[in-house]
This record gives C-alpha cells, structure tokens and sequence, in this order.
C-alpha cells in the first residue's frame, strides 16, 4: 500500500516536472503557459488534498 502510494506520489510529481519544463522549453504564448500552471497547479493541489483528507475524515463507527 505504501508502496503503490508512493509510486503515484512520484509519477504526479514527474508529470509536474515534464509540464514545466516542455513549458519553459517551448517559449509557448503566455495562455499555454498558464494552462501548463494551472495543471501543475492541479496535481499539486490533489496530492496535498489527500493528504489533508485521511487527517481530516475518519470512519464512523
């Protein structure tokens, strides 16, 4: 379990990595650029949105 958590951990942040770079290498106009922002934007803001979750939500009993 921790195992596949950390491979997803890891393949999100590759994915955030590849944008910004293919981003920054393009010398793409500036709304593909904010596009590529705004997916980074989103992989990050899922991953620390898990996390948050399993602190915040419990199973009831």
């Amino acid at each position: 379990m921790v195992s596949e958590q950390l491979n997803q951990m890891q393949h999100k942040w590759a994915c955030v990595q590849f944008i910004a770079e293919v981003s920054l290498l393009a010398n793409c106009k500036p709304s593909d650029l904010k596009l590529a922002l705004s997916l980074i934007a989103d992989l990050a803001n899922s991953e620390n949105a898990a996390a948050e979750d399993k602190d915040i939500f419990y199973q009831a009993e």
